[in-house]
């Protein structure tokens, strides 16, 4: 393992659990099917996301719903800087699920928030992403805790 692939795996993981990279997403990230269940899926993909691996992106959309998506589209600049994940809600059958989450990002100096309820099917025992129903959210107020899980208030962190 290389140094900053080292530095990366003793971080906290993107998605919130409060786990290390390592104990966490990196495993979904290795083997798909480490991602047992709709919300493990969600969030590793999030960290994915985050750390820009983008082939597991690919990987866990389910085939039908990829839509010629590539790793080119998904490197395109400008590269948004992931700030915090908020899961709302979980609900799982036996082959389908959904997940509803607040994505926080910036981009371009501005704060934006993908609030989605994203479906999930089981299929050959691997969970993988549809596609999802996009929700309109607004930025918190000043006095609120800031979107990235800091502890602080939003204007004495990430407010723009």
């Amino acid at each position: 393992m290389n140094e900053s692939a080292s530095y990366e795996h003793s971080l906290l993981c993107p998605c919130g659990s409060k786990k290390t990279y390592l104990q966490c997403c990196y495993l979904s990230h290795q083997d798909h099917s480490q991602a047992r269940s709709p919300e493990q899926l969600m969030r590793s993909r999030y960290s994915a996301y985050s750390l820009k691996h983008f082939n597991y992106i690919i990987a866990t959309q389910h085939p039908d719903f990829r839509r010629h998506l590539t790793v080119e589209q998904l490197a395109k600049e400008p590269q948004s800087q992931w700030l915090g994940l908020a899961v709302l809600s979980c609900e799982q059958q036996a082959l389908k699920g959904t997940v509803t989450f607040k994505a926080w990002y910036k981009q371009d100096k501005k704060i934006d928030v993908i609030y989605e309820c994203s479906n999930f099917i089981l299929e050959n025992n691997l969970w993988y992403y549809t596609d999802g129903k996009q929700m309109q959210c607004t930025l918190p107020k000043r006095n609120e805790s800031c979107v990235c899980q800091s502890g602080k208030k939003f204007k004495h962190c990430c407010m723009p």
